[in-house]
């Protein structure tokens, strides 16, 4: 792993764990926010567990750099269809803008660590 991985690494773990807190948590915000996008409240919890075994599995990957390259590609996907779901439903840019970056760090991300 190199450092721009890393560094990507660490930000990707820190902000899906962040994230699932808030999914496992289910402020009145974030629900109004998966009402609007047509995703059930009740799939938030399925959403932060989906996060948390990603950011696991790059933290294992600091190790086992070839687990860190499929936890990456699999938040790469997780990621895209949150895209897809905002424009789904003709959301805001800047709504679907975190999603986006996400997703495109975790492209990075994978390219980082398979380029050595």
């Amino acid at each position: 792993m190199n450092f721009v991985s890393t560094v990507l690494a660490i930000l990707l773990i820190v902000v899906c764990v962040a994230s699932a807190i808030m999914d496992f948590r289910k402020p009145e915000q974030l629900v109004e926010q998966m009402k609007k996008l047509k995703v059930p409240a009740d799939r938030l919890p399925l959403l932060g567990a989906i996060k948390i075994a990603g950011a696991i599995g790059l933290a294992i990957g600091f190790q086992k750099v070839r687990l860190g390259e499929l936890a990456g590609i699999c938040l790469a996907l997780y990621f895209a269809i949150a895209v897809v779901t905002h424009t789904r439903v003709k959301d805001s840019v800047k709504d679907t803008l975190p999603a986006f970056m996400l997703c495109v760090m975790s492209l990075l991300y994978v390219l980082t660590t398979v380029a050595k």
